[in-house]
C-alpha cells in the first residue's frame, strides 16, 4: 500500500475580501475619503504597479477608521 502526497484535486480557496462586511461609502466631499478609496482601487487592480492586497486591506481598514472619528457620520452601502 502507497501513500499518495499530492491532492487529488486542486485547492479551492476562497477570496477572504469577498465576506467582509460591506464597504464603507466615502464621505462626500471629503478629500481623504477620496484619496484612500482612489488608493484603494489602485492597490486592487492587478494591471497596476500598485497592485497589492495587503494593501488594499490596510486603506479599507484607514477609511473605516477615519470615518469613524469624532463629529464623523459615517455611511455604508
Amino acid at each position: 500500500m502507497t501513500l499518495e502526497r499530492t491532492l487529488r484535486e486542486p485547492v479551492q480557496l476562497t477570496d477572504p475580501l469577498a465576506y467582509a462586511e460591506p464597504y464603507p461609502e466615502p464621505t462626500p466631499e471629503c478629500d481623504i475619503c477620496e484619496a484612500l478609496v482612489s488608493q484603494r482601487k489602485s492597490a486592487l487592480n492587478p494591471e497596476s504597479s500598485d497592485y497589492d492586497l495587503s494593501r488594499a486591506s490596510d486603506l479599507l481598514v484607514e477609511l473605516q477608521r477615519h470615518q469613524d472619528e469624532p463629529g464623523r457620520k459615517r455611511t455604508r452601502q
